[in-house]
């Protein structure tokens, strides 16, 4: 199975298992799909998905490693930090194919 990540072909198993996981897991995709459009809390993920807000900050940790979230952080008025989530995929297409072979590519 060939995997296209934002580009680029993967050929590490334990990548392409991750990424496999990712797509298959609902939770994983809804936080990519509420944070296509703009840049999200963790706590507006939380509320507005229905996904606890222990699961959001687990995936988005999984998502960045992978390089499909952008984290981008800022200081409030008060002096306190907090973090933005963007996702940086735009469209997944899954081909199943025998010859030459199955493809998922995530752009």
């Amino acid at each position: 199975m060939q995997i296209l990540l934002l580009g680029r072909d993967v050929d590490e198993e334990n990548i392409r298992n991750a990424v496999l996981k990712i797509i298959s897991n609902e939770q994983a995709m809804k936080v990519l799909e509420y944070s296509m459009e703009s840049p999200r809390s963790a706590y507006d993920i939380s509320t507005n998905c229905n996904i606890p807000l222990t699961q959001v900050y687990r995936w988005v940790r999984k998502l960045h490693k992978l390089g499909f979230v952008k984290i981008s952080g800022a200081t409030n008025n008060a002096g306190k930090k907090y973090f933005m989530y963007k996702s940086k995929v735009k469209t997944i297409r899954v081909t199943l194919d025998a010859v030459p072979g199955s493809k998922v590519e995530i752009q």
